[in-house]
């Protein structure tokens, strides 16, 4: 392994990067993924490794970053993560464009290496994009070319683009519909709320069409959506109300139609303009409701083994519960409340990584708790760990309040922790407040990013914390360079030995800011113990060499 490391090492110190190397091999073979990405967790986690700031780049649009690429300019500028001399570089630029055909929203579709078929038309990674007059378009994500368009509709307006789930499958949703204003005077009720277009991808193909009607599910309906194979229905005052959408297409399907065939509905080709695509489902009445549950804000999450559920129940925000979806009961200590007061509102939902726990995220701190089951159909919610984010000096609130010092936070008697009003920012203490928290699927880590308000010059000083998924165990700090202003939206993107800071200036502009892996070695000489040969000249361990480390490669073996 050590000499598996030390070539690596040697790729990096000749301008190759890392993760480009690993990423080849896995064309040649598919059982090295999970080897070579447990390689780079093991030199990104090294205490010697660290990240440096290598590029930052200004816009006046939104900018995205996925798969190692950076979208600027609503799509339409693409920059490849890794170019010459590991800086960015630019990939292609779309061609100028009327507003009217605008990206409004868009996804990467990609088919991972190890699952990519032998005859792979259609599963080509391209960037599909929803365009501002309703056309779908498939962009090949390294050339930029155009693969594939489709027109959707003249008479609905399609804004939204999102995974319906795991399975490769896409669900596209429409604005609200409304009246005119003097439609709405007339007492005129419009009985369309929106309408959902589901597609597979890796190759697009049209799943179903559907209007979703008031008369329906109800006058009261304000939203709906489809995740997980199931249609959410969203009504006013709370309640959520989920059906099958499976069963829904089965049952209600009135029209057949394939993308590129005739279809008599649309009178035209199905998917071109000014034809598009038709309503393929249309319904009579309700379909059976699957689950129902009233809550704040809709605020609703499915997950665990087996199938439970988190929600905050109507009109008492901040307090979430967890119950089982069989018989709805709730679970063992299924009460999830935070003590400790804090101006961020909390968090409770499912692990990223399928293992069934859940993450509750309040702003100093994370629990993470695992469902068990018990006998009699119950279950019991249990705490694994619990991680507290550190200040750039090591200390949290936490570590102060044992200590005793004066930090502006009262302890009750019962271990509740309150705040104090105190209006003398002299005695204010280093406060950590988590802003973040994400998944490296990857290199299974938990990335944590905190923010500290320091008690000197009341700075924000941001931090990103790579922690052991399976203990909490922090394995390394990374401290960022720019101020971090609380008032501004900010998104940490990390990807292997990268990670992205993009965030909104004062300015109204738009800055990303590249962090890149770094691994000097120290250039000062150390001692060697072994004494020379005769005719050998002394050696001394510094900036060694690639041919010095190959042969420390060929005597590790």
């Amino acid at each position: 392994m050590h000499g598996c490391l030390t070539l690596i090492i040697i790729m990096s110190r000749q301008g190759r990067n890392i993760v480009c190397q690993l990423r080849a091999k896995e064309r040649e073979n598919k059982w090295n993924i999970r080897r070579n990405l447990n390689i780079v967790k093991t030199i990104v986690c090294q205490e010697h490794s660290s990240f440096k700031k290598v590029w930052e780049k200004v816009s006046r649009s939104p900018i995205a970053y996925e798969g190692n690429r950076i979208y600027f300019d609503n799509y339409r500028s693409v920059y490849i993560g890794h170019g010459r001399q590991g800086q960015p570089e630019l990939l292609y630029r779309l061609p100028q464009c009327p507003s009217k055909h605008k990206i409004e929203d868009a996804l990467v579709c990609q088919f991972p290496l190890d699952h990519l078929p032998m005859k792979h038309k259609g599963f080509k990674g391209h960037l599909l994009a929803l365009t501002r007059d309703n056309w779908l378009v498939r962009y090949d994500l390294n050339t930029g070319a155009v693969l594939q368009e489709l027109f959707l509709s003249q008479r609905y307006k399609f804004r939204h683009l999102g995974w319906q789930g795991e399975g490769g499958t896409i669900v596209i949703r429409s604005i609200h519909a409304k009246l005119s204003a003097m439609a709405r005077m007339a007492g005129i009720i419009q009985p369309l709320l929106m309408v959902l277009a589901v597609f597979s991808v890796l190759p697009l193909q049209l799943v179903a069409v559907m209007e979703v009607q008031k008369e329906i599910f109800g006058k009261d309906i304000c939203d709906s959506g489809i995740s997980q194979g199931a249609l959410i229905i969203m009504h006013q005052g709370g309640t959520v109300r989920l059906y099958s959408f499976d069963r829904i297409v089965k049952e209600n399907t009135i029209v057949h139609a394939k993308l590129g065939d005739m279809c008599s509905v649309v009178n035209g080709i199905v998917g071109s303009h000014p034809s598009g695509i038709p309503c393929t489902v249309k319904l009579k009445e309700t379909p059976p409701v699957l689950f129902e549950v009233r809550c704040h804000e809709h605020n609703l999450q499915m997950g665990g083994f087996p199938w439970h559920y988190i929600f905050t129940p109507h009109r008492n925000n901040g307090v979430f519960h967890v119950h089982k979806v069989e018989n709805k009961k709730q679970a063992h200590n299924g009460v999830i409340d935070m003590d400790l007061l804090s101006l961020e509102p909390d968090k409770a939902v499912f692990h990223a990584d399928e293992s069934g726990r859940i993450l509750h995220i309040s702003g100093n701190n994370i629990r993470i708790l695992k469902l068990h089951s018990g006998d009699n159909a119950t279950s019991e919610l249990k705490e694994c760990f619990t991680i507290t984010p550190a200040s750039p000096d090591g200390e949290n609130t936490a570590s102060l309040l044992a200590r005793g010092e004066d930090t502006g936070w009262a302890l009750s008697s019962s271990g509740r922790i309150i705040k104090k009003r105190i209006f003398d920012s002299s005695i204010l203490p280093t406060v950590e407040c988590i802003k973040d928290v994400d998944y490296e699927n990857e290199m299974d880590l938990l990335v944590v990013t905190s923010v500290t308000d320091t008690r000197d010059d009341a700075t924000h000083v941001a931090s990103i914390g790579l922690h052991d998924n399976t203990t909490g165990k922090l394995i390394k700090q990374i401290p960022l360079e720019e101020e971090w202003d609380e008032t501004m939206e900010h998104t940490i993107c990390f990807d292997l030995d990268t990670f992205a800071h993009i965030y909104k200036s004062g300015t109204s502009k738009f800055h990303c800011v590249l962090y890149r892996l770094d691994r000097t070695i120290n250039d000062e000489p150390t001692r060697v113990t072994r004494h020379p040969r005769r005719h050998e000249k002394p050696v001394t361990q510094g900036r060694r060499t690639s041919r010095r480390l190959l042969q420390d490669a060929e005597d590790d073996r």
